[in-house]
């Protein structure tokens, strides 16, 4: 007779942690076959059912964490995160601004505030020539 249980855990999501986790399982007495999902994060294993469940339940679980933290260990942490140069820097301040400014005259305009409007429109048109000084050279080409 013949018996199954679906086995779930986060780490088996890891492709070459399911292969080791199954292969491992595999060579249990009693397992009959196995069908692994990598996406699911889940493994169906049928056996005997001389063999218990449960036991077959712990094996598995103790497995899936033995080797979801072994390979926590040896993963390579991820690069720093560069930091900006000068330019980009102030390219990005540039665009912020300029877009804060369109915002803030779009805003004021519709909410009919005639100073905040132009004070607005006046700092959007500082940011566009200074946008249209940093491209000259694209805008000409």
């Amino acid at each position: 007779m013949k018996a199954a249980f679906r086995f779930r855990h986060p780490a088996l999501s890891d492709p070459e942690l399911l292969e080791i986790v199954t292969s491992q399982l595999a060579a249990m007495p009693g397992i009959t076959g196995m069908e692994a999902n990598p996406r699911t994060g889940s493994v169906l294993v049928t056996h005997d059912a001389s063999v218990a469940t449960s036991a077959l339940v712990a094996m598995a679980e103790a497995l899936a964490a033995a080797h979801a933290e072994a390979l926590t260990q040896t993963a390579p942490a991820k690069p720093a995160r560069k930091p900006m140069t000068p330019a980009q820097l102030k390219r990005r301040t540039q665009k912020i601004s300029l877009a804060a400014c369109m915002a803030g005259t779009v805003a004021t305009g519709l909410a009919d505030t005639k100073n905040a409007h132009l004070a607005f429109g006046v700092a959007l048109a500082g940011f566009a020539a200074w946008h249209l000084v940093m491209y000259r050279r694209r805008f000409l080409a």
